[in-house]
């Protein structure tokens, strides 16, 4: 490894092409962490430039880039491959450019020595972007991003101008809109034709990069492992996706149809798998996420998401040969297959019983049980109808423990021993009367709640304010579902957003001030506790909802017929069955009694969408513990 400390004259200055191998990640930089840093470094480099006055002015590091001299054909221009900096030196192109335009926009303005100035500076940042014609069409560039950034590179470097790229929303486009517009602002603050040489200079003579030049006794997949782009850390998937492609460069195969067929999807859609997901340290890339579940599924063993990499290569490494490339294809596809899996389950499509457990596993937060999910999927023997029965089973279990504060401690453990029940069964065999089996035969912390004791915790539990507001969003929302099914009486609402609809307590919870009580404080404090149950709870439009606000439930008309009190407001706009229910049920009171009857109404339709386990439990489980979480009224 040979290291030189180059200005951008002497790495761009050359007949070169900068190749960036398929293994890279497409480019990332964005405005925030990168962008403004890096121009604010050359604004500032280019302000010392300006008031020099001759004198030394030192150059600014940027970073080091790692390259590896690649086979040229005669006749062609010399090229290299990026081991490491592609964002860098792709960035480095689209500044160069930015500047070259921003330098023309003075041309013609009236001012003949910065006019001169930006004439002879344009060709000299020209010679750093483009390698002189007469070469093939694609060697005029002197980087060449991955495959996937080939388009938008070319969109930036082809432009003649900023006229050129409006309405343009790549990443690189919007990287060169952002210094085009910098350099502009900074050209204005005093006579261009000293800040036209003086910015050409600070990015040509005085940005320097390290350049890391690997000789044959060098591993270029080792040294992509240890080193990260200075800014945005490279992802597991990233060092997933760079072994599984160099082990085509090592038997001298060409990459480009396997990562076309079984990774490209991955990279073609940044927007949803590099983005985060999780909140505070837990926040990790989705793609990430995706590999590190389906590594478990593989491995049947929890899988730490920070040595995501180090577990796959030990899982791989019993896989692959390189005396049988047919071998890093079955992984590479099985990583696909089961991305493609992943994507189904985090945006469901349909109203398949299993699409509508998916949609409610993000609002239950067990995301622990994907891997389950995806291994149901993969198997021959898992029809339309097992995976329905087996998203039932699964939806009843959580859904029953969270309403009956059981902890999750466990789960992923729980989940894991789920996939290997699953591995274990014959390819054609149904997953879902093994699942229900194991589930009904925990005995612990673990158990499956009974009915009995469903609905004393569904009727006595403060559900708003003790549960989150998503999870008593997709309570309610899953008892309206089961109204409007074509079962039901009636038409169901075909599409409707549940999105826009928030939670509404029928009796407001400031009721003290609005609503009339003759009981004493116990009973005042009875029905505090009792407001925040589900039977005290409805859905109503966002638009709805503050014009119910602490209305009473029912008034005398008023003369104009407008809606004056809760009820008549319900019955003049809202069409959801729950509330058709509520008003055909209890038109003129509401209050505790009420509450109650309501909560076991509700209990009767949940028992319906989450059943009870297929055989009894073999031993009673713990009782709980929340107390200070349950409503003081009987059931």
């Amino acid at each position: 490894m040979q290291p030189a400390y180059h200005p951008l004259a002497n790495i761009f200055g050359t007949q070169t092409r900068h190749l960036v191998p398929l293994f890279q990640r497409p480019y990332v930089w964005n405005r925030e962490e990168q962008w403004e840093p890096l121009w604010e470094d050359l604004s500032h480099l280019a302000d010392r430039l300006v008031t020099a006055d001759g004198k030394k002015v030192a150059g600014h590091f940027l970073g080091t880039v790692v390259l590896e001299q690649a086979d040229t054909p005669s006749g062609r221009v010399t090229r290299r491959e990026v081991i490491d900096g592609q964002q860098r030196l792709t960035t480095l192109q689209i500044v160069l450019q930015a500047a070259k335009h921003a330098f023309a926009e003075i041309i013609g303005a009236g001012n003949e020595p910065a006019d001169k100035a930006a004439r002879i500076e344009i060709p000299r940042l020209e010679a750093l972007t483009s390698n002189p014609p007469g070469y093939e069409e694609e060697e005029k560039y002197k980087v060449w991003p991955t495959n996937e950034d080939r388009a938008a590179f070319r969109q930036v470097m082809d432009a003649t101008g900023p006229q050129g790229l409006v309405g343009v929303k790549t990443r690189m486009a919007e990287a060169y809109g952002f210094f085009v517009e910098s350099m502009r602002s900074w050209l204005g603050r005093g006579p261009a034709e000293q800040r036209v040489p003086a910015l050409s200079s600070a990015l040509k003579d005085h940005l320097r990069l390290i350049v890391l030049d690997l000789d044959s006794s060098d591993e270029p997949q080792a040294i992509f492992e240890t080193l990260n782009a200075h800014g945005t850390p490279l992802l597991p998937a990233d060092l997933i996706k760079n072994w599984l492609l160099w082990q085509f460069a090592r038997k001298n195969d060409d990459a480009a149809k396997p990562y076309e067929t079984y990774w490209a999807g991955f990279d073609r859609d940044p927007g949803y798998w590099r983005q985060k997901i999780g909140t505070g340290h837990a926040a990790r890339a989705r793609v990430d996420t995706f590999l590190q579940n389906w590594l478990i599924c593989r491995v049947r063993q929890p899988v730490s998401a920070s040595h995501l990499y180090d577990q796959f290569l030990k899982y791989a490494g019993q896989r692959v040969s390189l005396e049988d490339m047919q071998s890093v294809h079955n992984l590479m596809n099985d990583i696909h297959v089961h991305g493609s899996l992943f994507r189904q389950i985090d945006q469901p499509v349909g109203r398949s019983r299993f699409a509508t457990f998916c949609t409610r596993l993000k609002p239950l937060d067990m995301s622990v049980f994907q891997p389950v999910l995806m291994a149901i999927m993969s198997r021959p023997g898992s029809s339309e109808a097992d995976k329905d029965a087996g998203a039932e089973i699964l939806e009843s279990y959580l859904v029953r423990r969270m309403v009956c504060a059981a902890q999750t401690r466990g789960y992923g453990t729980l989940a894991i021993e789920l996939i290997e029940i699953i591995h274990g069964l014959d390819a054609e065999a149904p997953t879902a009367p093994a699942i229900s089996k194991y589930l009904t035969e925990i005995k612990g912390t673990l158990f499956w709640p009974d009915d009995e004791r469903f609905k004393s915790e569904w009727a006595s539990r403060a559900f708003y304010g003790n549960f989150r507001r998503a999870r008593v969003l997709m309570i309610l929302q899953a008892l309206e579902e089961h109204y409007q099914t074509p079962g039901a009486k009636g038409e169901p609402v075909v599409g409707f957003d549940f999105s826009k609809l928030t939670i509404e307590h029928i009796m407001p919870q400031k009721w003290r001030d609005h609503w009339p009580f003759s009981g004493d404080e116990a009973g005042r404090v009875n029905r505090d506790r009792a407001l925040h149950g589900i039977g005290n709870l409805t859905l109503v439009s966002e638009a709805l909802n503050p014009s119910l606000s602490n209305s009473a439930w029912r008034l005398p008309p008023r003369a104009d017929g407008k809606p004056n009190c809760k009820s008549v407001a319900l019955k003049a706009h809202s069409k959801l069955q729950m509330n058709a229910k509520l008003l055909d049920l209890w038109p003129d009171v509401w209050n505790e009694a009420q509450m109650i009857e309501r909560a076991n109404g509700l209990f009767e339709t949940a028992l319906l969408i989450w059943p009870k386990p297929a055989k009894p439990l073999q031993a009673d489980p713990p009782p709980a513990t929340h107390s200070d979480n349950r409503l003081s009224v009987a059931v």
